[in-house]
């Protein structure tokens, strides 16, 4: 980890030529934020899939970041992919020297794998098993659940929420919702 505080531009500049071809894309935005319009910069890198390891170890060696979370959402019934955005912070704590940095890659529909970070943030377990179980990836590397973290545990395996081109949510595992007071809906096509 380095001590100097780099700016955005060289940050961007290292880690791109470190990733070298892995690159696809990277661009810095700034923009002014709130009633007193305070600078806020994110750094947008999008990255192949197989090299988010690695570009996490080396912001590691830039300074320790923050996981602020890994996102993900499915592209459309049309792509086959799924996007996933690896959400840091560095320099936090820092005065007026904070900014965050986002990884972005695609994951095949086909094949939905990602490698495990827990080996370098412990704490990315948790937003790991999210993607498994909302969006069907698969984490290599990460210990198999023993009980599901945010689904109901009699939840059908396989059908993933936030996937637009799989199975619909069974209108059994809903229905006591609209018992509730909220208004009727149709999840898999059949009148409840």
């Amino acid at each position: 980890m380095t001590d100097k505080i780099l700016s955005p531009e060289s940050v961007t500049d290292r880690l791109t030529t470190i990733l070298g071809a892995a690159v696809i894309s990277s661009r810095i935005q700034t923009r002014a934020e709130g009633k007193e319009k305070r600078e806020n910069t994110n750094i947008w890198i999008m990255i192949q899939r197989d090299v988010v390891h690695t570009a996490v170890e080396e912001l590691m060696k830039i300074w320790y970041p923050h996981l602020s979370c890994i996102a993900g959402y499915d592209k459309g019934e049309t792509s086959p992919y799924l996007r996933v955005q690896y959400i840091f912070s560095i320099y936090g704590g820092v005065s007026a020297s904070e900014y965050m940095i986002i990884f972005s890659l695609d994951v095949p529909k086909s094949d939905a794998r990602l490698p495990t970070i827990t080996d370098l943030l412990e704490g990315a377990e948790f937003t790991e098993r999210e993607k498994t179980e909302y969006l069907g990836i698969t984490i290599d590397g990460l210990a198999p659940a023993t009980h599901k973290f945010f689904l109901p545990q009699d939840f059908p395996d396989n059908i993933y929420p936030l996937r637009k081109d799989d199975k619909k949510i069974p209108g059994t595992m809903v229905k006591d919702l609209w018992a509730r007071g909220r208004p009727p809906t149709q999840f898999d096509g059949s009148e409840e």
